[in-house]
């Protein structure tokens, strides 16, 4: 009996062990992360022609509720997240979606094309001199990041992006 204990007590060790290891989410050691308000400050510093910008980041007591603005992505996987947008109804807008697995970065890509192709629709019939802008509105992923850039200076943008995640 007393070996039978013993194995079945190493088994389930042995079980705990295994089920522990095929965690699917990276280990965050292995993941760059950037504080997402230093991260921001840096793109909207690095397109000098946009307009005056409202920006929020998670955290906030309402973040969900100002995420869902931008993504139907499922807020429970966002690790944080930040936005800024033109205050003046033009289409500049600069988004990241961090996500705690970086397997879901596409999907999170994804919602961001969805709320471009919704902004291009929007001012198409609001404000069709902004709608060109949109039009040329860039959506990428890297690593665990998930971005959507609208602005005269989406290069320069994208740009500080890579300079702050790299």
């Amino acid at each position: 009996m007393k070996r039978f204990r013993i194995l079945t007590g190493g088994l389930a060790l042995l079980l705990v062990l295994l089920l522990s290891a095929c965690d699917t989410a990276a280990p965050a050691a292995s993941r760059k992360t950037v504080d997402l308000p230093t991260l921001q400050a840096s793109m909207l510093e690095a397109a000098p022609s946009l307009p005056d910008m409202i920006s929020v980041t998670g955290g906030l007591p309402d973040s969900k509720r100002a995420f869902s603005y931008l993504s139907d992505f499922p807020y429970e996987k966002v690790e944080n997240f930040l936005l800024s947008y033109a205050t003046a109804g033009t289409a500049d807008e600069i988004a990241v979606i961090s996500v705690k697995n970086p397997a879901d970065a596409e999907a999170a890509a994804d919602s961001l094309r969805t709320h471009l192709n919704n902004r291009k629709a929007l001012f198409r019939q609001y404000k069709p001199e902004e709608a060109a802008r949109a039009e040329q509105g860039l959506v990428f992923t890297k690593d665990q990041y998930a971005v959507l850039i609208i602005c005269g200076d989406s290069q320069a943008v994208k740009s500080a992006f890579e300079a702050a995640v790299t």
